[in-house]
C-alpha cells in the first residue's frame, strides 16, 4: 500500500518523464504483455491484464511516447529522439490479442508484435501454464497434497499463490517431465489435462484468420516463440534447433513473409544460450527478445533485447515508473549497493 502510494505521488509529480529526459534519453523501453481479457478471472495470473487497465496504458503511450515495430528498435538506438521511444510486444498468441486488444490498437494505429508460440495456433490446445490456472480456478478441493508440497485451496489468494508456486516450481523440470507432471497435477486436482479448449475461453489461442487479419492490418507484426513453449535450456541441442527453426517455419507459412523475430520462453539469462543465439543467426533473425529488465541502448545485443513485463498487478501508475526505466534504476542501485 505505502509502495503504491509512493509510485502514485511520484508519477503526479512527473518523476518518471523527467528522470528520462535527464538520466535515460537514449534508453528504449519493450514492453511485454501476454493475454487482454474483458473482465477479471475467478483468480488471478499475472499474464492475464484486464482491459481497462490496457487501455489506460496505451493511452498513456499516445500522449507521451513514440511508439515504433520492434523491429525497427536496433536502428533507432541513439537515435536522439524528442520522445521516448517504446515497443510493444505480446507473447504466446492469445486469441484475446486479437478480440480484446487489436481494436484498442487500432484505434490508435498502435504497432505491435505477437509472438506465437507455433503449436498451438488453430488448435483446441494451449500452453502448459493455462491447464493448471484452469485447473485451479475449477477445482472443488479446499486444499491438496502432491509431490511432496501441500496447497491450501480455500480462497481465491491462496489459489493464486498455489497457482504462481506450481508454475515456478515445474519450471525446474526440463520440458518432457513438465509436461508429464502437469498432467498428473491436473488429474490430482479432479480435472481432463487433455480437455479442448472452449471457443471464447481466455486461454484460447490465435487461429491463421486472425493472423491473417491482423498482420494484413499494417499494424501487427509476428515473431516466433518455439513451437510447444518449451524453456531451451531444458532440452537438448537437436531439440533446441528444432523448436526454433520448426516456429520460425511456421510463423513463415502463416504470414507469407520471412520470419525476422524471436521471443525466448521464460526468457531470463538462464533460460537460453550460445547455442541458440547461432541458430538464430543462421535463421536470419535480426531482433529477439529477453524477460530480461533494462533499458535498450547501444550495448544490448540485438537478439538479446530486455524487456519490462506488465501483467494484471501493473498500475498505471507503475506502468510509467517502468516505461521511463526508474524501477530498473532503482533495483539496480539497490543491487550494485549490495556489493
Amino acid at each position: 500500500m505505502i509502495k503504491s502510494m509512493v509510485y502514485a505521488i511520484a508519477t503526479v509529480a512527473g518523476v518518471p518523464r523527467t528522470y528520462q529526459r535527464i538520466f535515460a534519453k537514449d534508453s528504449i523501453a519493450v514492453l511485454m504483455y501476454h493475454a487482454v481479457i474483458k473482465k477479471a478471472l475467478p483468480i488471478s495470473d499475472w499474464c492475464f491484464l484486464e482491459e481497462r487497465r490496457f487501455a489506460d496504458q496505451i493511452a498513456y503511450l499516445v500522449k507521451h511516447c513514440r511508439i515504433v515495430p520492434l523491429r525497427e528498435i536496433p536502428s533507432l538506438i541513439n537515435s536522439n529522439d524528442v520522445r521516448p521511444v517504446v515497443a510493444v510486444t505480446f507473447d504466446d498468441g492469445f486469441q484475446n490479442n486479437y478480440d480484446v486488444a487489436f481494436p484498442i490498437l487500432k484505434k490508435w494505429r498502435i504497432p505491435a508484435t505477437i509472438f506465437l508460440a507455433t503449436d498451438f495456433v488453430g488448435s483446441d490446445d494451449t500452453v502448459w501454464f493455462c491447464r493448471i490456472h484452469e485447473a485451479l480456478c475449477k477445482t472443488l478441493l479446499s486444499g491438496f497434497e502432491w509431490e511432496g508440497l501441500t496447497f491450501d485451496l480455500s480462497s481465491p489468494f491462496s489459489r493464486a499463490h498455489a497457482s504462481s508456486a506450481l508454475q515456478a516450481w515445474l519450471k525446474g523440470h526440463s520440458h518432457p517431465q513438465l509436461l508429464e507432471k502437469m498432467r498428473s497435477l491436473i488429474r490430482a486436482l479432479g480435472h481432463d489435462p487433455q480437455k479442448p479448449v472452449a471457443i471464447g475461453s481466455p486461454y484460447r489461442m490465435l487461429g491463421p484468420a486472425e493472423i491473417r487479419e491482423m498482420g494484413g492490418s499494417g499494424l501487427i507484426d509476428f515473431g516466433a516463440h518455439t513451437c510447444s513453449h518449451a524453456i531451451l535450456s531444458g532440452l537438448s541441442n537437436p531439440e533446441r534447433e528444432r523448436e526454433i527453426a520448426g516456429s520460425i517455419d511456421a510463423i513463415q507459412r502463416l504470414t507469407g513473409a520471412p520470419c525476422t523475430l524471436f521471443a525466448y520462453p521464460n526468457g531470463r539469462p538462464q533460460d537460453y544460450g550460445p547455442c541458440d543465439i547461432n541458430t538464430l543467426n543462421e535463421r536470419k533473425v535480426e531482433v529477439a527478445v529477453t524477460t530480461i529488465e533494462g533499458p535498450n541502448v547501444q550495448a544490448v545485443p540485438a537478439l538479446e533485447m530486455r524487456r519490462y513485463g506488465i501483467g494484471a498487478d501493473t498500475s498505471i501508475a507503475l506502468f510509467q515508473l517502468l516505461t521511463h526505466h526508474v524501477i530498473w534504476a532503482l533495483r539496480k542501485r539497490h543491487a550494485d549497493s549490495r556489493y
